[in-house]
């Protein structure tokens, strides 16, 4: 749990809560849509643009600092995600869109009859491109939700994967409920059929601290603009995989990952500003556990990062449980939650 004066630095961070509308100040209860962005996220993306844009493969001075800088990038995201390298990294504009560039790499290794397994718990962005698979011949199979405490129906989820199973799509968290699944035990029933797991991490990322190694699942896809950065989606790809994916890519495109999956020109501010918004956790989690410089806490990048992410989560269960509480005392509220 943040204590108060933790929360009113936090606050400070963010330059939009300070604005106000007319006599009132403003309160965002908007993430489905997006979260407000963290001061950090501003400098950076105002510093890339003042002081080092420029496209990448020159041999001048701001082409050379804006590798630099992407590189940086890739490398904070690997460690955000508990990833083994930065080359496990792919940025592109969204979520959604390099969910359709992976299926479509994923669909030329497929034939006909081969099946994907969706779930009726999971936003249209983590169906959507598994389905457009069908016009290939694959079969999507769908596993059900306990609707009571809308919760994933495991054996549901069981009884869909067979031996002809070569995906598992599956949401970390619900868009919709807030359901965290039991991603490790997901990952480990898809593999035992020879299948590989595609996580959307969308809705978890800002939530709590995510381990894609200790998980184990072969691709995990989040994005900035949900957890305090631009609009900006990334996927972390287990490099074996993403080494022998076929990419859609340009032909001057590298042909090793993540540069494959990269193809074209990338919003470099944007990945600017998504590095400033894992700085922004860097700061938090020196705060969480008490000490004011990484110099001084002798912590690696991963290990504030978690600590940061850590601390979110439990500040946020104390905050629901209280909410909870609440609503469950007002007469005639029914309340749908799943275990957090």
């Amino acid at each position: 749990m943040l204590r108060p004066s933790d929360v009113n630095a936090i606050r400070a961070h963010f330059p939009s809560l300070a604005i106000a509308e007319g006599d009132r100040s403003p309160i965002f209860f908007d993430n489905p849509g997006g979260t407000q962005v963290a001061r950090e996220v501003i400098d950076a993306v105002s510093n890339y643009y003042l002081h080092h844009n420029a496209n990448l493969g020159g041999a001048f001075a701001t082409s050379l600092q804006s590798e630099a800088l992407l590189r940086e990038a890739h490398a904070a995201t690997a460690d955000f995600l508990g990833a083994a390298s930065p080359d496990e990294i792919v940025f592109g504009p969204n979520m959604t869109t390099l969910t359709f560039s992976l299926s479509r790499a994923i669909g030329r290794t497929l034939k006909a009859g081969d099946e994907i397994v969706v779930t009726h718990l999971d936003h249209d962005a983590n169906i959507a491109p598994w389905l457009a698979l069908e016009e290939r011949g694959v079969v999507v199979k769908w596993a059900d939700i306990n609707t009571g405490d809308c919760t994933l129906d495991m054996g549901s989820l069981e009884a869909a994967i067979s031996e002809r199973t070569k995906v598992v799509a599956v949401a970390y968290a619900s868009n919709a409920v807030g359901t965290i699944n039991d991603v490790k035990t997901i990952v480990d029933m898809a593999h035992a059929a020879g299948a590989i797991v595609f996580v959307d991490a969308v809705q978890y990322a800002p939530h709590g601290p995510i381990d894609v190694t200790a998980l184990g699942c072969d691709l995990l896809a989040c994005s900035a603009y949900k957890f305090f950065g631009p609009h900006v989606g990334m996927v972390y790809g287990r490099h074996d995989l993403l080494d022998r994916l076929p990419a859609y890519k340009v032909r001057p495109a590298g042909n090793q990952p993540p540069g494959k999956f990269e193809t074209g020109t990338q919003n470099h501010e944007g990945i600017a500003g998504t590095l400033g918004a894992l700085r922004y956790f860097e700061w938090l989690g020196e705060q969480v556990a008490g000490e004011q410089s990484p110099v001084s806490s002798g912590r690696s990048r991963r290990e504030r990062l978690v600590a940061a992410m850590t601390g979110i989560r439990e500040h946020e269960k104390a905050l629901s449980q209280a909410l909870l509480e609440g609503l469950s005392s007002v007469p005639g509220v029914t309340v749908w939650v799943s275990p957090i």
